[in-house]
């Protein structure tokens, strides 16, 4: 069975009628038939903005998107592996492990970053942004016998910066602290209980942590020598091969959806209507931890890729072969903007 329906073959002689008109910005024409139906990769609890704005805007693409969810990137990207799905979300992470294993999916348009926060505990005794404070702490700690305790699930986007943090603030991860491996949703009761002093965590349970008074914000990880691409969209190399067109669709009915709820503002009105997370925490995660483009800030990924092969977790490094598992051919063509204009944010 094709991953996606065929589009109907229209009939010879006869025209659409009432086809909707689509913003020549993103490189739509008219459609019409029977719409494709794109299976998607989401992530639970995620991109509900986006997920509102593709529905409101996919009949203009003649598309009809069915949203899946996954518990994370790394299912997203085996199932598109396994062609289970047809767009998938997942990190600049996965991007380079694609390349490294020569796995067949592409990333065709950007979403944005600022999900890698760092919280301690609203007692410990360090200011935010003190990375000096933060090694004389975890010295006199470790001298004690009571190392500080860092969560981060092992080899997550968090825990590599984590360790490049440490290491730029002379601080041994393998001798002056305690790295924990604890997954993402357990750090708010992490930190509440102590059983932690700071967690490398997503945007939302940092958020969490801090607007429930039990965690402080230490280091919001975006921009600047940390960077800003984290993560994309991907689409499996064969459904480019294959079926160009509705790739096009896909990449296009995107770029105006992620255009759509670029604004802070506008994009947590939008997930707030689908959310049961608290208003404080929802509002603190969109509106001053999240960026949102479409366009893929490349030196990042590349950035990244460096990252990884010095942590020892790529066997060689991949920052400049990222060509390889990119395609922006579609988002020019639908924003009409260069390759150069879309590969910097």
């Amino acid at each position: 069975m094709n991953t996606i329906e065929t589009m109907r073959a229209l009939c010879h002689g006869r025209r659409a009628i009432g086809a909707a008109i689509v913003a020549a910005a993103f490189g739509v024409a008219d459609f019409a038939g029977a719409a494709d139906t794109v299976r998607y990769g989401a992530q639970i609890g995620a991109q509900y903005s986006l997920r509102t704005a593709l529905q409101e805007i996919q009949g203009k693409y003649d598309l009809k998107y069915e949203f899946k969810d996954f518990r994370s990137g790394t299912e997203n990207i085996l199932a598109l592996e396994q062609r289970e799905i047809d767009v998938s979300t997942a990190t600049s992470q996965h991007l380079l492990r694609a390349i490294e294993e020569q796995i067949p999916i592409v990333w065709v348009i950007g979403w944005g970053g600022g999900y890698n926060v760092l919280v301690a505990r609203a007692d410990l005794a360090v200011n935010a942004g003190d990375y000096a404070g933060l090694k004389k702490l975890a010295l006199e700690r470790a001298a004690a016998g009571r190392k500080l305790k860092i969560a981060a699930p092992t080899g997550s986007m968090q825990h590599l910066l984590i360790l490049t943090a440490l290491q730029n603030a002379g601080i041994r991860a393998d001798r002056d602290v305690e790295i924990v491996n604890i997954p993402f949703p357990v750090h708010p009761r992490a930190i509440e209980s102590g059983e932690v002093d700071l967690a490398g965590t997503l945007a939302l349970f940092g958020a969490m942590s801090i607007t429930s008074g039990k965690g402080k914000l230490f280091h919001h990880m975006f921009g600047g020598p940390w960077g800003k691409q984290e993560i994309g969209f991907f689409v499996h190399r064969k459904l480019i091969e294959d079926k160009p067109d509705v790739v096009q669709r896909i990449v296009s009915s995107h770029a105006e959806a992620i255009a759509r709820v670029s604004e802070p503002g506008a994009r947590y009105e939008l997930e707030a209507k689908a959310s049961k997370l608290p208003a404080p925490v929802l509002s603190m995660t969109e509106k001053e931890f999240l960026k949102v483009d479409y366009r893929t800030n490349i030196a990042d990924v590349a950035l990244m890729a460096r990252r990884m092969h010095a942590a020892g977790w790529t066997k060689r490094d991949i920052s400049g072969e990222i060509d390889k598992n990119v395609d922006f051919r579609f988002l020019e063509k639908a924003t009409g903007k260069s390759k150069a204009d879309l590969t910097q944010w």
